[in-house]
């Protein structure tokens, strides 16, 4: 009787040794999605206004050091450096006027990701001089930086139909 006990008292400290030894079971990160979108409209209300005032440098702030930005009928412009010398072009046309408004955010889960869909009305110069503008649409893919800030990593306009 007494190598019975000894034998369950080992048994039952070998599982409690085993036990303490497994890893913590996982615990699910803090759902941030509700501030995160709240976030990134924050921003695209500040970078709409960035265009309005023809900042280019305050309005090339949000792109991620390695954005793209995808324009039709344009070879793709990557990297902050090809974006500000393209953007400063641009915001330096007399005609030149941004506008957009996000419509809807969506945040990955793991926060990590979001993407932003909305619309735009830009108005530049045409040909002749003249103000020529055009509306659409566009989807913005935000990224979550190490510092926990949100970056533009892909920025694809789309212009509506000619009507």
């Amino acid at each position: 009787m007494q190598k019975t006990i000894r034998i369950s008292l080992a048994m039952a400290l070998a599982v409690f040794v085993i036990a303490g030894c497994a890893p913590p079971a996982p615990t699910e990160a803090p759902d941030t999605r509700a501030a995160d979108e709240a976030t990134i409209r924050a921003n695209v209300k500040e970078w709409s206004a960035a265009a309005q005032a023809k900042d280019s440098e305050r309005f090339l702030s949000f792109y991620a050091e390695d954005a793209t930005l995808m324009l039709e009928a344009a070879p793709d412009v990557s990297g902050r450096a090809a974006l500000g010398e393209a953007l400063a072009g641009m915001m330096q046309d007399p005609n030149f006027d941004l506008s957009f408004e996000a419509e809807d955010v969506v945040v990955a889960r793991a926060s990590d990701l979001a993407y932003e869909t909305g619309s735009y009305r830009l108005t530049v110069s045409g040909p002749d001089g003249e103000p020529a503008t055009q509306t659409g649409h566009y989807v913005v893919v935000w990224r979550k930086m190490p510092d926990g800030s949100w970056k533009v990593a892909v920025d694809a306009p789309v212009s509506d139909p000619p009507k």
